[in-house]
Formats: C-alpha cells, structure tokens, sequence
C-alpha cells in the first residue's frame, strides 16, 4: 500500500476542462498535468479568440513558453491530449460550438476554473460579470456533464478582508450583497451607478477581492450535488522546484513592492504581516491533490487554504536586503528614489524628449498603494484542511505532489527571486547618467 499513488488512479482516463489556461496558474496546471500524469485521456482548453491571431499559431505560440520545455522532452505527442475549443467565459454556454459542448457533455470528469479579472483596478461592473457571471457560466456547462465528478476553483488569500484582517478559516466567508443581487445590478445598472448602490464594496481593499468572496458564495449557494473545491492561493510566486526553479509568466506583485519598499516608496508596509507568497509549483500540486480529496469528500463543498503563516514581510525583506544590497545611498530611501527620477527626466527634456520617470514613479505609487491594502495586512490563515491531506500522503504521492509549504528553505527561494541587474542599476547616479548620455 505504501507504493501506491492515488493521485496517478485517479487521473488515468480522466477527461478535464480548463479555463484561464493563458494565465499563470492555467498554464502551470497544463504542464504538470502533461508532464507528471501522461495517463490523463484528454484536456480541453477554453481559449478566447484573437482576430490578429489564428488558433493554430495561438496554440504553437502558447507552447513556446519555457515552462513546456521539460514537459516537450519528456512527451513527445503530448498535442494528441489537447483540445483547444474557441470560447469565453462571459458568454452563453461559454461561446462554444454545439460540437464542442457536446463532447464536453458526454466526457468531460473534471472542471478547473482559474479564469478572473485580477485587475485590482476594475470597476465593479467588469469584475462582476468576469468573476462572478464567468464562473456561473462555467458552471452551468459542468452541471449538465454526464461524467462529473468535481468542480475546482482557483480564488484568493485575500477575499475575507471586507470582515476580518485577523483570521481566514478554510470556510466562506459571507458577503452584505447576495451575488445573485450583484448579478442582476450588473446586467441593470451602468458603471457608474452601481459604484454609488453598492457601497458594501468599499469594504474590501478593491473590486477584485469583493468580487471573488461573492464568488464563493455563489458557489456555496450551490444544490446541484456536485462536489466543489475552493483553492485559496495567496501572492503567486516563482516555481520553487517544478518544472524548474524560478519560473513565471510576468513579475509577481509582491516582488514589485519588496523593490520599492527598497527604494523607499512603499515605507509603510506592516512588516509582521505574513508574506503568503506561495510558490507556482506548490499551489498547483495542492490543487491537483485536492482534486482527488474533493471528489472524494462526504460533503459537497471543502475549502483549501494554500499558505504558511511564515516568513513576515520584514523576514523576506532582511533576506533581500542582506543578499543584494550593496547601495549606501538606501539611507536616503524615497528622497533619493524621487530625486533620480527628476533628475532623469531633467535630462530627458534637455534633449529636446518628453520625460517619463516622474509619471512612472506616480503610477508606481498607486499601484503600491493599492497593492499593500490587499497584501499586505495581518492575516492569520487555518490551514487544517491542506495540512491533513498532506499527511495522509504516503512517499510515493508527496514525490509526485509536493505542496507542504513548512518544508519550504525560505532564505534560499527568497534569495532566488531578485538578481540584480549588472550593467546598469537605477539607482546608482554614475551608471544612471552614462545610460541616460546614451538615449
């Protein structure tokens, strides 16, 4: 028994679907799924359409991404899993073809959601029907499936805030407007009045984090006797170890603000908050292993809250800072940052060229701002959900599906994420005017 892998019986001849599968944990989800479980029969993609851009060089264009490249080694006919259907989320029936939904219908086991509006800048008119009317749409479609035997959910560490910046169970956490109410505000009302209705929003740090706590209590509101997953995942980082270390689509968001809590910008981040910057690889595994605890739950709904209440935001910081600064000038924080900024615009103008640094540093500071409300607050995450399925794994299964976060060398991922820039640092007024000479 202690060499049997329950994960890898579970997926064999299984059929999935995945949404957001051009995002960040779409894309990780596919490759592992590719990679490490070949018995998997077929994945179905949702992929929206592109007028510059046919599905065929959308699709060899989306396999370029480095992160398929140990998977293309080790599977060379890996294409024959995939099906790549043309949809949306935020229409009828996704916008599939009458083709597609029914294959879907009469094969599809497993349903993955992780497609969102993460624009913590939205209106709440977009955010709702991406968010809220998108994962209704998806789920409509998976409820009529013959084969169904779980609906999974990507959502975030963050969405209890609007009640509680102290503590987040593995439950929902409830929200003043039912999200049928919101649904119905937003097919009604235009952007603008439904900001001044639905004051209850102004609650959270933004429109994103209401909007997916809504979601789940969509989900929760659920009597369809299909079993749902909600996977919680916090600041979404670099692979630790899969399919190599240090992988991602785009800088993450809590890397942006470690640098500018550098540079002096962000100053008044709480540093005994807990980080929750959970590795891509890890959330992943523990999505695909809640997968197999979901459908094999007694009840219809289980929540995973994918985090570690360790290191603090000041414990990351001392790492960065000890390992790559070597910049006397940090005393000088903000000032210097602004003063260079100027400076370089100064220049710019000189040359007869429009300035950009002061505007960039303005939108910086936004972004920081709206940033650290979300990320940045004291949060105390349960975790018993994940922390008992990781136990009931034998050796065999942990090798396969490494999500225990406590086993994580911090110092030494932290130290990989930020490689400073050899030829030319910002920062450093020499190498910023012979780079600004140049322009």
């Amino acid at each position: 028994m202690e060499h049997r892998n329950r994960f890898l019986e579970y997926f064999q001849g299984k059929c999935i679907f995945i949404t957001g599968c051009t995002g960040c944990v779409g894309m990780a989800l596919l490759e592992k799924l590719l990679r490490s479980f070949p018995q998997v029969h077929k994945i179905c993609l949702l992929i929206r359409p592109k007028k510059s851009e046919n599905m065929s060089t959308r699709i060899s264009n989306y396999f370029d991404n480095p992160i398929f490249s140990v998977m293309k080694e080790m599977h060379k006919d890996y294409l024959e899993k995939i099906i790549c259907m043309e949809g949306d989320i935020v229409k009828p029936n996704l916008g599939l073809s009458q083709k597609n939904l029914d294959y879907i219908y009469n094969n599809v086991n497993i349903f993955y959601h992780s497609a969102a509006s993460v624009k913590l800048v939205d209106n709440l008119k977009n955010s709702i029907i991406n968010n809220i009317y998108g994962t209704e749409m998806v789920y409509s479609v998976a409820k009529v499936c013959k084969k169904i035997e779980c609906f999974m959910h990507v959502s975030t560490m963050f969405c209890s805030h609007g009640f509680s910046r102290l503590v987040l169970k593995e439950e929902i956490p409830k929200n003043p407007v039912h999200p049928d109410s919101l649904l119905e505000m937003a097919k009604s009302m235009s952007i603008n009045e439904l900001e001044e209705i639905c004051k209850e929003s102004k609650n959270w740090p933004n429109n994103y984090v209401f909007t997916k706590n809504a979601t789940e209590n969509h989900l929760g509101n659920k009597k369809d006797n299909i079993k749902i997953g909600i996977v919680r995942v916090g600041c979404v980082m670099e692979s630790y170890k899969e399919p190599y270390p240090s992988w991602l689509i785009n800088e993450n968001m809590f890397n942006v603000i470690l640098k500018n809590v550098l540079n002096g910008i962000a100053f008044n981040i709480k540093g005994n908050a807990s980080a929750y910057c959970t590795p891509i690889d890890l959330c992943i595994n523990a999505l695909i292993a809640s997968t197999y605890d979901t459908t094999h739950y007694t009840e219809n709904l289980k929540v995973y809250n994918v985090a570690t209440n360790r290191p603090t935001i000041n414990e990351i910081y001392k790492i960065f800072v000890k390992e790559n600064v070597k910049d006397p000038w940090l005393i000088f924080g903000s000032l210097k940052y602004r003063f260079m900024c100027h400076l370089k615009d100064l220049v710019l103008e000189m040359s007869g060229k429009r300035g950009i640094f002061v505007r960039e540093m303005e939108k910086m500071d936004k972004f920081v701002e709206i940033s650290r409300d979300g990320l940045c607050e004291e949060l105390y995450c349960h975790t018993e959900n994940l922390d008992k399925l990781w136990k009931s794994l034998n050796q065999s299964e942990r090798e396969l599906l490494f999500f225990n976060l406590n086993d994580i060398d911090f110092e030494k991922y932290v130290k990989s994420w930020f490689k400073m820039e050899k030829k030319y640092n910002p920062m450093d007024p020499t190498s910023t005017m012979l780079h600004l000479a140049k322009l």
